[in-house]
């Protein structure tokens, strides 16, 4: 991601943590297209777009098990939502199973999001989180709060069977809620976070992290599965193009 992008985000409130991981941004003023690269990372995600030929386009993406790119056109913004497991079942209410690696476009008005909501990120988050808090009408069953918190709170590295006995809840039933609501089984979904997850130490240069993984070899396999480069061309690349290398914390 070039230096010539301008990104921001910002936290859910304590309501919505369970479901938005966060609300984000990123405006290219330049008159080039520049080229991003996105890595798999365990969100789902919702895209406000802008520039002067769109006045906006929604769309919804799903999980993605493999690394995109694509280009962020001169002169637009991108404002967007990034959404925890449990969002597909409590705040979209619809699966996103058949939105693996892919997109859908909504319909415009989505949130009472317009144009003008685009121009001010503060108020774009507000609106938004006032939305999806409206939206939250039923009680999320215990068993699939403490999932998610287990899954969240050791960053992926965790088995099924280790929730399902805190949970009290069937590695069969936990799959198949995976597979219904998000298109990939459990552990597949953890592997993607233990791939974010190792971000950090590849932002300082450190080709295996401490946690996480039982050796060295393994680590590599799954870098290589989920973004097609090896750890130390993730590392050491100077480009900036990767956008979770560049700006997650």
């Amino acid at each position: 991601m070039s230096d010539a992008l301008n990104t921001a985000s910002a936290q859910p409130c304590e309501s919505l943590a369970p479901f938005v991981e966060s609300f984000w941004m990123m405006k290219n003023p330049t008159d080039l297209d520049e080229q991003v690269i996105t890595f798999p990372d365990g969100g789902i995600d919702l895209y406000f777009f802008r520039n002067a030929e769109v006045p906006i386009h929604t769309s919804l993406v799903g999980l993605e098990t493999h690394s995109q790119s694509a280009y962020m056109p001169k002169q637009s913004v991108l404002f967007g939502v990034r959404l925890k497991l449990l969002a597909a079942e409590f705040l979209l209410k619809q699966p996103v199973a058949e939105l693996l690696n892919d997109r859908i476009t909504l319909d415009r008005g989505f949130a009472d999001i317009s144009s003008s909501d685009l121009e001010d990120f503060p108020s774009f988050v507000e609106k938004l989180e006032s939305y999806f808090l409206a939206l939250l009408d039923e009680r999320v069953d215990p068993r699939k709060r403490i999932m998610s918190d287990m899954i969240y709170e050791t960053n992926g590295a965790i088995t099924v069977s280790n929730i399902a006995e805190a949970a009290n809840w069937s590695s069969r039933q936990i799959n198949r809620y995976f597979n219904k609501w998000l298109g990939l089984p459990l552990k597949s979904y953890c592997d993607i976070l233990r791939f974010r997850h190792s971000f950090d130490s590849l932002k300082e240069g450190e080709l295996f992290p401490e946690d996480g993984f039982n050796d060295q070899s393994h680590y590599i396999k799954l870098i290589k599965k989920y973004s097609s480069l090896t750890p130390k061309q993730l590392a050491h690349d100077k480009s900036d193009r990767f956008i979770q290398l560049s700006s997650k914390k």
